[in-house]
């Protein structure tokens, strides 16, 4: 063999190595010390060895706040979800104009209630505010007679306590003066339901009075709050109504409601946007009855405000079902997906609501009438607050009427999930109805075998004209 580069001669075994490795026998793979290899690797098991970049920040689940706040470690419950969405709405709504419009006009409607139903219970005595005659118990009729004559009133003698609450459930007597046989007390006044203005305003000293029946508010006074609570209802319910509708139509215009629907189930999407709402509407009630009872209190009427305080507590509970219908209806409403349907929808909802305010405050005379419109949902929240104002109704009523609406804001808060669901998971044509595609697909099948048809027609006139 000749090396090309030096042209000299090479031998063939040069190239084979001299020294072979020679493997040491006694090592074995098996018997590798591990010390040895502990200094070549890293105990990734050791945050503080490991760099920032590799570590893997993960909250411990069981301090995980239940808010939902930190999605982007696991998955979120329905709960969670629902929360999510709530905030959402309650903070964008909460926010609006308006949001803090609706609450400036609801605290000037209140403040307006007040001063015309001081203005009516100043102008004299109206209807429902009982006589003005005292009954006096335990005094002859001669001495009843001098003291009306001192007073200025009109008195009658009665026996005894009972026949005194007798004329005071009749209407025949205004208050019932009840004087202590052995006059170590002082007299006290007996009263039906609400104190005696006009007996009281004749007596020279302050007399305790106390009640026969639960405290009501007069129908010169009561009018007014009934119709400021009507107020409350309508603008929460429309408000946020309108706010609930105008957002769905946004997302579905912007596709914001794919980016949602891919991450928050639907359902609990809807619930979120409904409760949450629903919540914000005591808002509204708690600024309402925060402003009647401060001015009462700056009026002067604390009697009034204390007879108010059960009637706002069953009034903030039944409204606040009805302001869940409302939001479940517009809700329902704002998934439809003709525009006509939702224009006529949301007409209805805004009907009914208007309808269910007014209908009470104009048969309020009529009993039996108010009775059941007490436990009819619209108009629940102020046909059972005017029975407890008129003091006619019982504590467990006002339980029974919240029970019935809640009952109703289920059925149709489902009713408008489940629309609300279909049309934003399945697709909908018009009216909410499923599109079909087969139609499409028989129309263009039939125009193809047309075209066919036609061409393979063509093609056989061809070969005629060709021979003519």
């Amino acid at each position: 063999m000749v090396d090309k580069k030096r042209n000299d001669e090479v031998d063939p075994t040069d190239d084979v190595p001299t020294d072979p490795v020679v493997e040491d026998s006694s090592v074995d793979d098996d018997t590798i010390d591990d010390e040895a290899l502990a200094d070549d690797f890293i105990d990734v098991g050791d945050a503080d060895e490991v760099p920032e970049e590799l570590r893997e920040d993960r909250p411990d689940p069981a301090a995980v706040p239940k808010t939902g706040l930190v999605s982007e470690f696991h998955d979120l419950s329905a709960s969670q979800a629902a929360y999510l969405v709530a905030h959402r709405e309650t903070s964008s709504v909460s926010r609006s104009p308006l949001f803090y419009v609706t609450s400036l006009l609801l605290g000037v409607a209140v403040i307006a209630a007040m001063i015309i139903g001081f203005q009516q219970a100043g102008a004299g005595p109206g209807e429902g505010e009982g006589s003005d005659t005292l009954a006096i118990v335990g005094v002859p009729q001669e001495q009843v007679d001098a003291f009306s004559q001192q007073l200025g009133l009109p008195a009658v003698a009665v026996e005894d306590q009972a026949a005194g609450e007798a004329l005071l459930r009749s209407g025949e007597a205004g208050a019932v003066y009840v004087l202590d046989p052995t006059g170590m007390q002082p007299a006290s006044l007996l009263a039906l339901n609400r104190d005696p203005e006009a007996i009281l305003d004749k007596l020279n000293q302050p007399v305790p009075v106390d009640y026969l029946e639960q405290p009501a508010v007069a129908p010169v006074l009561g009018d007014p709050v009934a119709w400021g609570l009507g107020i409350v209802v309508a603008l929460a319910g429309l408000t946020l109504g309108a706010a609930l509708y105008q957002n769905l139509r946004t997302e579905k215009r912007n596709r914001l409601a794919e980016v949602i629907a891919s991450t928050i189930p639907a359902r609990s999407s809807a619930w979120g946007r409904v409760y949450g709402l629903s919540l914000l509407s005591l808002t509204f009630t708690l600024i309402a009855a925060g402003v009647l009872l401060v001015g009462l209190s700056i009026g002067q009427q604390t009697t009034i405000a204390m007879a108010l305080l059960p009637v706002l507590g069953w009034f903030a509970l039944i409204a606040l079902m009805t302001v869940f219908i409302i939001l479940s209806a517009h809700l329902w409403v704002a998934t439809s997906a003709s525009r006509r349907v939702r224009r006529i929808g949301y007409a209805a909802v805004v009907l009914l609501t208007v309808a269910g305010v007014l209908a009470p405050l104009v048969l309020r005379t009529q009993e039996t009438v108010m009775l059941w419109l007490s436990y009819t949902p619209f108009t629940a929240p102020v046909a059972m607050p005017m029975r407890y104002l008129a003091g006619q109704a019982e504590w467990w009523e006002g339980l029974a009427s919240a029970g019935a609406s809640a009952v109703v804001g289920v059925i149709v808060f489902w009713l408008a999930s489940a629309a609300y669901q279909r049309t934003l998971l399945r697709g909908a044509g018009r009216s909410g109805r499923k599109a079909k595609a087969g139609v499409a697909a028989k129309s263009g099948s039939t125009a193809k075998n047309d075209s066919t048809a036609k061409s393979d027609s063509t093609s056989k006139r061809s070969p005629a004209k060709s021979k003519a």
